[in-house]
């Protein structure tokens, strides 16, 4: 993983509990997400890419998973004015060459996915290509979204400008990756490249690529892709814009994206994550599965979250685009209420 601290404007994807800082949200769902991983896969090297230190007791937490941590200075840093609030997604360019010369397969996650099954599979299904996720950039945006259309500008000149013939190319989510190290020379190039144009073009008030998925979906483009639907899904918890519902899928995958539980299940599994005698590290496959994907909301609800989620659904229906996304972080504070009441 790669994560930077930076404030809530520049990374606006959770927004934790009342009066803490943002970050620990972000430390706890690291404990859950990198113990699942550990769990399933006990000889893979795990390492968190980070700016600075993480505080106690989170570092011990990690350590005691066996996660190495790399400080690295935030090279990718966008100057004053350059995206929309993504900034923050930058720091993962830099994750990408710190850990450039290891000379091993890397594979990139976000702090809100869980493994729930072994890695295997899923890197020989990769062979030498670089795996992506599934879901594009349109399915993850509201149609006419100010953030997409900036974007689609940016390429109509970007691509172009660095040697493309065309504009059109895959737009894959940037929560995962993997990296085979033949791979890892043409990204980084192509990614240095486009940072360079990037910057001039927002010197002369020009529009550009500004998150690393941006950058990214360039530089696949010199690169042998395969899509893993398969193997690594985004999970909607939330009402709307659900992506994938189906029971035996979901329990099928080896990685679940769950962007929504970053505030909710991650917050509740934490405490289970770094307790070695926990169900989390004794239990079977299957009952892991299960208990995991209750806590999180996607093969079972509670009533409580049926009932918000039922609300949210009628208000989708009912409501334009414009009042959904005001709508959003109310329905997200009603679940996060109901979740504190559950766990007091």
């Amino acid at each position: 993983m790669a994560f930077v601290r930076m404030p809530t404007a520049e990374s606006p994807q959770s927004r934790g509990r009342l009066g803490e800082d943002p970050a620990h949200t972000y430390f706890r769902c690291m404990a859950s997400a990198y113990g699942s991983v550990r769990r399933f896969n006990p000889d893979v090297s795990l390492v968190l890419v980070t700016a600075e230190p993480l505080p106690e007791p989170y570092a011990g937490q990690l350590a005691a998973i066996g996660v190495e941590t790399v400080i690295t200075p935030f090279a990718h840093r966008p100057p004053k004015g350059f995206g929309r609030g993504w900034a923050s997604s930058l720091y993962h360019l830099d994750a990408m060459a710190a850990l450039a010369g290891r000379g091993s397969t890397l594979l990139f996650i976000e702090p809100d996915m869980l493994c729930v099954r072994p890695l295997d599979e899923l890197l020989v299904a990769a062979g030498e290509a670089v795996g992506v996720q599934t879901e594009r950039l349109e399915a993850l945006f509201t149609p006419g979204a100010r953030g997409l259309v900036e974007y689609a500008e940016a390429c109509a000149e970007m691509h172009r400008e660095l040697g493309e013939e065309t504009a059109e190319h895959g737009m894959f989510s940037g929560s995962f990756y993997l990296i085979p190290p033949p791979s890892m020379p043409v990204l980084q190039e192509r990614v240095d490249r486009a940072w360079s144009l990037a910057l001039e073009r927002h010197a002369r008030g020009k529009s550009v690529f500004f998150t690393d998925e941006h950058f990214m979906n360039y530089a696949l483009r010199g690169v042998e892709v395969v899509e893993m639907s398969r193997y690594v899904r985004l999970i909607g918890t939330a009402p709307w814009r659900r992506l994938l519902t189906d029971r035996r899928t979901i329990l099928g995958l080896t990685l679940w994206n769950l962007t929504y539980e970053k505030d909710l299940g991650f917050q509740r599994m934490c405490r289970d994550a770094v307790d070695p005698a926990s169900w989390f590290w004794k239990a079977s496959a299957e009952e892991f599965r299960e208990r995991a994907g209750a806590i999180m909301s996607v093969t079972r609800r509670s009533p409580q979250r049926a009932l918000v989620n039922a609300a949210g659904g009628i208000a989708e229906r009912l409501t334009t685009e414009s009042m959904q996304h005001r709508l959003k972080p109310v329905y997200t504070r009603m679940v996060q209420v109901l979740a504190a009441m559950r766990s007091a």
